[in-house]
């Protein structure tokens, strides 16, 4: 299981300063044309983001746009890895989000839903993968980046279903008046990680000590909020899909949907955006997505050998 993480270019450490993560960001954005990269640069400009680590500060990264008549805030930990530019990518989608609804919307209305709040920072990280594939050459940087976007639909659309499935059987014991106590949780969640990875057919061995790994996941003690990371993933997705492809006014439903907040209902919201979020069309372009990936994935590795 541990093997999942490991890196898969031997010896490449990809390395950006903020500024350039911030150029490289902002040049990603330019399928949305000049007013939503207007935006993104005034948060630049007027210290919307907090960036570096600094004693007492909580982990992660986040975004607030509850500050209705000021702007966003983005908390990050920057650090300088590939991973650290794509997740100021996620937390600036969010950001843009609110300060789009909160610029068209009144208060009551700007507020947006969960279910739709992973498409606007997910797509965002699409455009940056994609920007940054459209313009490096080098084989093994190429693979550095096709497995993290791999990596990403792995841990979104395959863990975080796992995850959701973990969370309906909790909540299907306490209907059932079983007790919740650690030890049949640990159970519970072993079980769905080695149905979920293979272990019994041999595909990846889950040593027992992962089984406790249901105890780190914050989401969890939430309602219901894990599943909306996949269906996010693959809306944003078909959105990507359509917008890089140049489809007719697909930029322009993107910035309307951003723009309409929480005014209407979640689905309706992607509907309007031209995704269809009932339909298995998100999930089918997601997985066209990865496999095109793989295939890249598996050309460079015949390209390279052994190396």
């Amino acid at each position: 299981y541990s093997d999942l993480y490991a890196p898969v270019v031997k010896g490449l450490a990809l390395k950006y300063g903020f500024d350039a993560a911030r150029k490289l960001y902002l040049d990603a954005l330019g399928p949305l044309g000049p007013d939503y990269r207007k935006q993104a640069q005034k948060a630049f400009e007027q210290r919307w983001i907090d960036v570096y680590p600094t004693p007492g500060k909580r982990s992660g990264a986040y975004s607030s746009g509850g500050a209705y008549d000021v702007h966003p805030y983005v908390l990050l930990n920057y650090n300088g890895r590939f991973d650290d530019v794509s997740t100021l990518a996620h937390e600036m989608g969010h950001a843009l989000h609110s300060d789009y609804a909160n610029r068209s919307q009144p208060y009551p209305l700007a507020g947006y839903p969960t279910f739709v709040a992973e498409v606007a920072s997910t797509f965002n990280e699409t455009l940056l993968i994609h920007r940054m594939l459209d313009e490096i050459k080098d084989d093994d940087v190429r693979l550095s980046l096709l497995m993290d976007y791999l990596d990403g639909i792995k841990g979104t659309v395959f863990r975080q279903t796992q995850f959701a499935e973990f969370e309906l059987r909790i909540h299907e014991k306490a209907e059932r008046g079983e007790p919740l106590t650690g030890d049949t949780l640990t159970s519970l969640y072993g079980d769905i990680l080695k149905q979920y990875y293979g272990h019994d057919a041999g595909v990846c061995r889950i040593d027992d000590l992962y089984a406790v790994e249901w105890a780190y996941i914050p989401h969890f003690y939430y309602n219901f909020y894990v599943y909306q990371y996949s269906t996010s993933f693959t809306a944003a997705t078909a959105l990507a899909e359509e917008v890089r492809g140049g489809r007719q006014d697909a930029a322009r439903r993107y910035l309307d949907f951003i723009a309409a907040g929480g005014s209407d209902y979640p689905i309706e919201l992607l509907k309007k955006a031209g995704i269809d979020v009932t339909t298995p069309e998100p999930f089918q372009k997601t997985m066209a997505a990865m496999n095109r990936t793989m295939d890249e994935i598996e050309s460079i590795l015949a390209r390279r050998g052994n190396r």
